[in-house]
């Protein structure tokens, strides 16, 4: 049976302070973890990084909490996604109602760590989530995203890590085009200050050192004025 990557969890909370202390919690106990300050954060993170669980602070303040849930819900395209509130110690959960409560915790300040991860064990437990494979695979190219091996028929590829985590995006969505601006928030991180002709180079580089042999159609498409995605079978450059 094919290994799995830890659950994945999507914090948001605005507090740079608390969002760490959440963050550093969760991480503890070996589960990868996404950070989010903000709305516009939260849901570019649904989007390229697609969380297993999201835990969302009352005290966002670009927006309200059960509004951003039914949006990251949207999103994702499950009206089940799992989701822990994060609500002040006298705080009612009255004003959660409108949301489906299928698979919902909520957990109070001052919490402790072991309340977190109690919440987070029983919504695993309750919705079952799918877990990413440590190895994934696209024609004769295959990724351990644990050792951070790349293969293609028997021959090892030794990627950087920028080149690594471009190839990840492509390889985990092949039909899926992604933008400079996609590859920048999911490689170097939301609101980083980076040039798009910074992917460019990196995608070059990419392609060349995936090529088995000179005479081979590029192993990555450049879609003109979008972005890029992966040649699918049978198609041309």
């Amino acid at each position: 049976m094919t290994e799995k990557l830890p659950p994945k969890i999507l914090v948001v909370e605005t507090d740079e302070v608390q969002r760490s202390m959440l963050c550093n919690t969760i991480e503890r106990y070996w589960f990868s973890v996404l950070r989010a300050k903000d709305a516009d954060a939260a849901t570019k993170m649904m989007t390229l990084d697609k969380p297993h669980i999201v835990v969302i602070s009352s005290r966002i303040q670009d927006t309200n909490a059960t509004e951003l849930a039914q949006k990251l819900r949207t999103a994702h395209g499950c009206s089940e996604m799992p989701i822990i509130f994060i609500l002040n110690e006298d705080e009612s959960e009255d004003g959660y109602t409108k949301i489906d409560n299928t698979f919902l915790e909520f957990v109070r300040r001052p919490f402790t760590p072991n309340e977190v991860m109690t919440a987070i064990k029983n919504l695993i437990r309750k919705a079952k989530p799918v877990f990413q494979d440590k190895i994934i695979t696209y024609q004769d190219l295959s990724m351990d995203l644990a050792t951070f091996r790349v293969y293609r028929k028997d021959k090892r590829i030794h990627l950087g890590p920028t080149e690594f985590k471009i190839l990840q995006l492509l390889v985990q969505a092949p039909k899926t085009i992604f933008s400079r601006q996609e590859i920048i928030d999911y490689v170097w991180g939301l609101g980083k200050d980076i040039e798009p002709r910074t992917v460019d180079v990196h995608v070059n580089r990419l392609r060349s050192l995936i090529k088995l042999d000179r005479l081979e159609i590029p192993f990555i498409k450049t879609i003109r004025n979008s972005g890029y995605c992966l040649n699918l079978p049978g198609e041309i450059c």
